[in-house]
């Protein structure tokens, strides 16, 4: 928060007040055109007068067309009037008006994923962000853990694959040198969120904060084990051809 008003999350989808940020079609970071917006949900408690004489029912909710700078395809949002640094229905009714996103179509995920990157261990990442872009944390952090042990079963020797535990089968990795030592406190740190989202009523709760910086990371470590040897590997293969 600042001023008073929600800011934009690094990384967060774009929304009408924030046309910018990660597109779910093409995955690049890019700005957005707003394109049209209506109205959804509305108070049918009563209505006011607008400027030009006629009447019109007050709403919290509404749909927002963005248009993708760089693929150029549309994307809609779903939105939540703020009223004052406040949502509307939770009591804003003074300050600034911001409409900030709460659901976007297409869903993050949906696209195929890196052709480097080994199908379950995709396929986990993929449902981790759907699960972030519908605001559930905890089953997001459990997907980017289940994201890990994917990697365990790719990666890992015989004896990391034997252990019982993703904590120690991730401390086998490291001591094999298939994870230096940032990589393996990168999956620490998943795998301990990741738990909290698993067990809910053993650990604490994941925040959607948190789930977001998971899926940072995860992605960090993703492109360091699989994506970025494998452009290597073909840039190589370009020059020796």
């Amino acid at each position: 928060m600042s001023n008073g008003l929600p800011q934009k999350p690094e990384g967060e989808l774009p929304d009408s007040t924030f046309s910018y940020g990660p597109c779910p079609r093409c995955t690049r970071s890019s700005n957005f055109t707003l394109k049209g917006t209506a109205p959804l949900t509305f108070d049918l408690s009563g209505s006011y007068i607008v400027g030009n004489g006629g009447t019109e029912i007050p709403y919290d909710e509404q749909v927002a067309i963005l248009q993708c700078q760089g693929c150029n395809q549309n994307v809609i949002v779903i939105e939540e009037k703020y009223v004052g640094g406040r949502r509307q229905r939770d009591g804003g009714n003074a300050g600034t008006i911001q409409w900030r996103g709460i659901h976007w179509w297409p869903m993050p995920g949906m696209q195929p994923g890196d052709p480097d990157v080994p199908a379950p261990v995709a396929e986990a990442i993929a449902e981790g962000t759907r699960c972030l872009a519908a605001r559930s944390p905890r089953a997001a952090a459990a997907m980017f853990r289940a994201a890990l042990g994917e990697v365990v079963t790719d990666r890992g020797s015989d004896d990391a694959r034997g252990k019982r535990t993703l904590a120690a089968q991730l401390a086998q990795m490291a001591t094999d040198g298939a994870l230096d030592s940032t990589l393996a406190d990168w999956a620490s740190h998943i795998r301990a969120i990741g738990n909290a989202g698993a067990h809910p009523n053993e650990l604490d709760p994941v925040s959607l904060a948190e789930a977001q910086d998971l899926a940072r990371l995860t992605d960090a470590l993703i492109d360091y084990l699989y994506v970025y040897p494998a452009r290597v590997r073909r840039a190589r293969e370009d020059r020796s051809g």
